[in-house]
């Protein structure tokens, strides 16, 4: 019979479950150096999931890769350095958190995960994915904030739809190899120095989530207009000067956040966002608003504190705006 308790350091762990009803081990900031120190885990057959995250790991022992029943399996804030190269055995894996560990490479094998749709990360040295990346066909969610990569296995081209969050401080220009990926439908490519934005984005056509938060772009292309599945546009903490008239063709537009650039007016196109409900530009040199503001039907709420045009109390659009209870200046 399964064991439904371990051992460490005399402490006994039962098996308790998780908020989506698995059954498994929260072994969390335990101080744990080895899963050898643990008595009884490795015979823990029926395990859903395992919280090892917050200890000093720094190798996984190959019995792990023998838990056939597991779907989530948490191991951020350790000291990992490789996967064994057996995690392919884990069929029933779905969701694997390494965040803020040290792996530089994963193991090709993992590309054989089938169920798994949530992949993250974030704050590994990691310089390059697998290319057998391209095979995770459930994948949903794919994290890589804080890494070094720079470029992308041409492999993800066939991956279903997914959302990719990604930053790396030492990119300058946006990286080509994510223009292949068509069914990309969300990205987050924050705080990595970018200072520009390939013409071409508007292959990416999927795309439906799209945030460039904590950059160094001082301009947009135009073809920005021509993704026209776009819900949420950001922009924050830049250096944009000014933003281009096909902002307007984004009709399923609902967020727009330009906050923390050096904008001095927005474009008249503005008006044709139909469906925006959220418009921030809080923090720019605004000193002008076009009439087409005034368009906005769905606007719920506009942030233009720390603008100098929040002072003219005799403007039009400002007065409107202040009527109609949706200025936050």
């Amino acid at each position: 019979m399964t064991k439904q308790f371990i051992e460490y350091k005399e402490k006994k762990y039962f098996m308790i479950k998780n908020n989506e009803d698995s059954l498994g081990y929260q072994l969390g900031n335990i101080g744990l150096d080895s899963l050898d120190d643990i008595k009884g885990l490795e015979d823990s057959q029926n395990l859903e999931y395992l919280d090892l995250s917050y200890n000093r790991l720094t190798t996984l022992p190959e019995y792990i890769c023998d838990f056939k029943s597991l779907k989530s399996l948490y191991l951020s804030a350790n000291q990992l350095t490789h996967l064994p190269d057996c995690i392919h055995n884990l069929k029933s894996l779905e969701f694997i958190d390494l965040r803020d560990n040290k792996l530089t490479l994963l193991p090709e094998s993992i590309g054989k995960l089938k169920n798994l749709d949530s992949l993250l990360l974030d704050g590994n040295p990691l310089k390059c994915l697998p290319e057998s990346i391209g095979s995770l066909r459930s994948l949903e969610v794919l994290g890589l904030f804080d890494t070094n990569i720079e470029s992308f296995p041409k492999t993800m081209e066939i991956l279903p739809e997914f959302h990719l969050d990604f930053s790396n401080i030492n990119l300058s220009s946006f990286p080509e190899s994510l223009l292949v990926i068509k069914n990309l439908v969300g990205l987050s490519l924050v705080k990595s120095n970018i200072t520009e934005i390939s013409e071409s984005i508007d292959k990416i056509k999927a795309l439906n989530f799209l945030d460039l938060t904590g950059n160094q772009l001082t301009t947009i292309p135009d073809s920005i207009g021509n993704l026209s599945q776009l819900t949420y546009l950001g922009l924050k903490n830049n250096k944009l000067i000014s933003l281009p008239e096909s902002i307007g063709n984004l009709s399923y537009l609902e967020n727009l956040n330009l906050g923390d650039n050096e904008l001095i007016t927005l474009p008249k196109s503005i008006g044709n966002l139909k469906s925006l409900i959220r418009l921030y530009v809080n923090d720019n040199k605004i000193s002008s608003l076009p009439e087409s503001l005034l368009k906005l039907e769905l606007l719920e709420d506009f942030d233009l504190i720390n603008n100098p045009i929040v002072k003219d109390n005799e403007n039009h659009v400002i007065k409107t705006l202040r009527k109609r209870d949706l200025l936050i200046s």
